[in-house]
Parts: C-alpha cells; sequence; structure tokens
C-alpha cells in the first residue's frame, strides 16, 4: 500500500515580504497565449469546417527511429479555430477506408496549440511514426514486408472534432506499423527566445516545487511553488503573468489528453522578490480520473516563453475504493 502525503500550506497570515506564502486564487488568465500545448486565452473563432480547409503534405523531421508527417491545412473561409486531437482513417492497397487506431498524446517532435487560423493562412497536424520495433526488425525480411504491406497508408482522412467534416490526403506514405501518435490540430508553440530575460523581469526567476512521491485520483492537491530570484535586480509581477498548470497521465491503449489549466498568477497579494530573495504561492491541481496505477507528469510555468519552468514524473493512484 503506497500512502499518499499532501503538502502543507501557510496561507494564513501576511505575504508582502515576511517569508508567508501568497494564497491561492483561482483568477482568469489574461488575453494571451500560453506556452503549453492545447491551451490558449485568445478569442476564439468558430470551429474550422472541412470544407473551408485544403490538405497537404509539409516538411517532416526524422530522428532517433522516429518520423514525422506534417500535415499542413490551409484556410480557404473565413477566420476558424483548429483544435482538439482529430480521428483518422486510411486506405492502405485496398480502396476500402478503414479506422487507423491513433495514440493521441502528441508525437516525438512536439505537440501544438490550439490556434485561430486567418483566410489564407495555414495550421498543422502532426503525424509521429516509429521503425524501431519487432514488427519492421524481424529476421525475416518477408514478414517485415509483410509488415509493411499491411500498415502502410496512401491515403487518410482527417475527421475532425465536433463533427465539422472529413479533410482527405492523398499521395501518402505513412507506415503505421509500429504505432502511430498525433497532435492537436493548431500551430507550433512560440519558441523560446535565445536571448536572456531582461534584468527585473519574472522570467529570470527560477521556480522549484514541493510534490509528493504519489497523487490520489479525484483529489485536489494543494501545493506551493517558491519563486527565487538569482540576481542582484528586484523582481516586480508586473505585468502580471498566466500561470498553466498540467498533468499529463502515461498513454493508455485508449490514448491520453494532458489536463491543462491556465490562471493568472495572484500578484495582488504578491510582494516584488528582492535580490536573492524568494516569494512563494500556494497552488491548486485537479487531479485527473485514473482508474489504476499510473505514471504521470506534472509541469508548472510562468507563461513568459522563457519560464521559469517546473516538471518533474510522480505516481496516480486510483480513487480511494478502487483497486489498483
Amino acid at each position: 500500500m503506497v500512502a499518499v502525503t499532501s503538502v502543507a500550506l501557510s496561507a494564513c497570515g501576511a505575504t508582502r515580504g515576511s517569508g508567508g506564502v501568497v494564497p491561492w486564487a483561482a483568477l482568469a488568465p489574461s488575453p494571451t497565449t500560453a506556452t503549453t500545448s492545447s491551451t490558449t486565452t485568445a478569442p476564439k473563432a468558430p470551429p474550422c469546417r472541412a470544407r473551408q480547409l485544403r490538405a497537404r503534405l509539409g516538411r517532416g523531421e526524422a530522428g532517433l527511429g522516429n518520423e514525422e508527417t506534417v500535415v499542413v491545412l490551409t484556410n480557404v473561409g473565413p477566420l476558424c479555430r483548429l483544435s482538439g486531437y482529430p480521428d483518422l482513417e486510411g486506405q492502405t492497397t485496398s480502396p476500402r477506408w478503414r479506422p487507423i487506431r491513433v495514440r493521441k498524446i502528441g508525437t516525438y517532435f512536439g505537440d501544438l496549440n490550439a490556434t485561430n487560423v486567418a483566410p489564407g493562412r495555414s495550421g498543422l497536424l502532426l503525424l509521429g511514426t516509429s521503425v524501431t520495433c519487432n514488427a519492421l526488425n524481424a529476421p525475416s525480411q518477408s514478414r517485415v514486408a509483410a509488415h509493411e504491406r499491411a500498415f502502410t497508408y496512401r491515403a487518410i482522412r482527417i475527421m475532425l472534432p465536433g463533427h465539422q467534416g472529413t479533410v482527405s490526403v492523398t499521395r501518402i506514405s505513412l507506415d503505421v506499423a509500429c504505432g502511430l501518435d498525433e497532435s492537436h490540430l493548431g500551430a507550433r508553440p512560440p519558441q523560446s527566445s535565445t536571448a536572456p530575460p531582461r534584468p527585473g523581469t519574472v522570467a529570470t526567476l527560477s521556480a522549484s516545487v514541493s510534490l509528493p512521491t504519489a497523487l490520489r485520483s479525484l483529489t485536489t492537491l494543494s501545493y506551493v511553488v517558491a519563486l527565487h530570484n538569482p540576481s542582484a535586480t528586484a523582481v516586480a509581477f508586473a505585468p502580471c503573468p498566466n500561470v498553466t498548470e498540467e498533468i499529463f497521465l502515461a498513454p493508455s491503449a485508449k490514448g491520453a489528453r494532458p489536463d491543462v489549466r491556465t490562471f493568472a498568477l495572484n500578484c495582488a497579494d504578491a510582494a516584488p522578490v528582492a535580490p536573492h530573495g524568494t516569494e512563494r504561492f500556494a497552488m491548486e491541481l485537479k487531479i485527473p480520473r485514473s482508474l489504476h496505477r499510473t505514471q504521470a507528469k506534472f509541469a508548472w510555468a510562468l507563461d513568459t516563453g522563457s519560464g521559469p519552468f517546473f516538471g518533474r514524473a510522480i505516481r496516480v493512484l486510483p480513487p480511494r475504493g478502487v483497486l489498483p
């Protein structure tokens, strides 16, 4: 039996300059795009419909036995929004369309943000495959060839979420013998700047989080984030940044999706972080449902494009009363 611990908070009392903890507040985020996949607080356009999208293959990447197929979706209609994970169908050597089993977890090459697509502009779908499994590395070349024939799709249909229609891609060679991963529909996340953050800004802070080793499904975790200022310049929380929490359960047979929440940081109750000082913030995170004991990835970030970031692996246990 694994014991689940909790993180004690000291949110009562002073916050500014007293060493106390800034209390948790579920504040609406400011209207900016978050840096994590699948989350944005920009005003939403109507969902893209199949009839206003034109699909073509883009330029993919390859690395460490992984291959990326990029589908470019160009909007030929009014402003619309690409978001969510689509279902896929495909054709092999037979003209019959059949469902493609896909893990909706992002790809080895990353994931995408939901995005509004202006007329004439494009969004993306990333598909990730691998060549490092027994099906494609069997001793018998005839068996390898048989797997390639059975699992290579020459055309695919992208079934847009929300019953918005189907977009087809032809002249493709997609070998899913080792499985298929897909991203959200959307756009690539903004890249962090290679230039160092400007002194006195929140991006110069570092983050540390105290977490238990195991979390219970369907509970609310209370924890504390410590933001440390390693510089000789005080850091004020102005403008107030958004903060994004994410917990991502390990993939199951049906795939898994990250549970992402974005809020505005509780800057009103926070003091500027003195040179070499620390300001602590109470946070809360709802643990998603899982009927089995599983691994999860926890991530926390201030949405500045340059961090600070924090992440670690944790275990998620089933709800109380449910045997693992």
